[in-house]
């Protein structure tokens, strides 16, 4: 499938191209236009994150958020990972989740130290595998909080290392 959104990508628009290729298209392809200024053509792709689009921001949802619904997606990793692209994408919601301000700094600095949106997202995509695997330790530590007391620091690791999905 092809994909469109507004250039110089940011929070949202590094987040759901990995989203989409993670857990809905690993083939995906993405396209970055000028905006405003472009016309839309459906040869340019599903557009996302582009304002009036259906996978955009709508209902004080992020357009992350919307494609989750679209698609279904129902990982509960995922509904944590959303709230926090939500906060850092949303400047209304800023302060509402942690490390949402880590994240906006993270895509604010790294627009000017790519060379362009493929790289930011070649780049933004260890961001987002990475903070899918804290979110993931989160819920795993939660889940076997007696197992894991029995165990000893690298025993805990090792066990939690095992059970992450990359």
């Amino acid at each position: 499938m092809k994909w469109v959104t507004r250039e110089h990508v940011h929070v949202d628009r590094v987040a759901c191209p990995w989203l989409i290729k993670r857990f809905i298209d690993p083939k995906a392809e993405f396209k970055f236009i000028p905006w405003p200024g472009t016309e839309l053509k459906p040869e340019d792709g599903i557009p996302f994150d582009i304002p009036g689009v259906e996978l955009g921001h709508h209902d004080n949802k992020c357009s992350f958020e919307t494609i989750m619904e679209k698609y279904g997606l129902k990982d509960l990793v995922l509904f944590e990972l959303a709230k926090v692209v939500h906060s850092a994408d949303i400047s209304a919601d800023k302060d509402k989740v942690h490390g949402a301000a880590g994240l906006e700094a993270i895509a604010t600095g790294a627009m000017y130290i790519v060379k362009d949106d493929y790289e930011a997202l070649e780049k933004g995509s260890f961001v987002y595998d990475a903070l899918y695997a804290y979110y993931q330790l989160k819920l795993l530590r939660e889940k076997f909080k007696e197992q894991l007391d029995k165990m000893n620091r690298k025993e805990q690791y090792e066990f939690l290392r095992s059970k992450i999905r990359k």
